[in-house]
């Protein structure tokens, strides 16, 4: 019964947007860090390009042993024994400053702001999901 349950849910799909948020927000507080580095161009990973792979993973229902979705390799975003691999590419939306360096902090701020709270979002909706699990182990509501 549960494993049917589990197998419906979401959970699979909240696992890997969490996994792949939580890898993107290193990357973009790295971009922070680095912003007065002389030559540091800002990385990211779109994540237009994992919502996509994680779309087709969903249509495919390919799941592993573990209850996890199973992406298809060759994208930016992969999943390799537990850890979140990401192929970010360089930024390059501003002109470049006499020191080499091409941030734009206000792009740098709005993509870490868009990451949390679509972190925060996916977070709250894994823990209805964990609650509506523990209810139905409980029998109530």
């Amino acid at each position: 019964m549960i494993d049917g349950f589990l197998g419906n849910s979401s959970l699979p799909a909240l696992e890997r947007s969490l996994q792949f948020m939580s890898a993107r927000q290193k990357l973009l507080a790295s971009n922070l860090a680095n912003a007065e580095t002389p030559g540091y161009r800002p990385v990211d990973v779109d994540p237009r390009a994992f919502q996509s792979a994680l779309r087709e993973a969903l249509d495919t229902g390919r799941v592993d042993g573990a209850g996890s979705l199973v992406f298809d390799d060759g994208g930016p975003v992969s999943f390799e024994g537990g850890e979140t691999q990401l192929e970010p590419t360089v930024l390059g939306e501003n002109v470049l400053f006499h020191d080499g360096n091409d941030r734009s902090m206000e792009r740098m701020f709005q993509r870490l702001t868009e990451n949390v709270y679509t972190f925060r979002m996916a977070s709250q909706l894994l823990r209805s999901q964990f609650d509506l699990v523990n209810a139905a182990i409980r029998e109530r509501p």
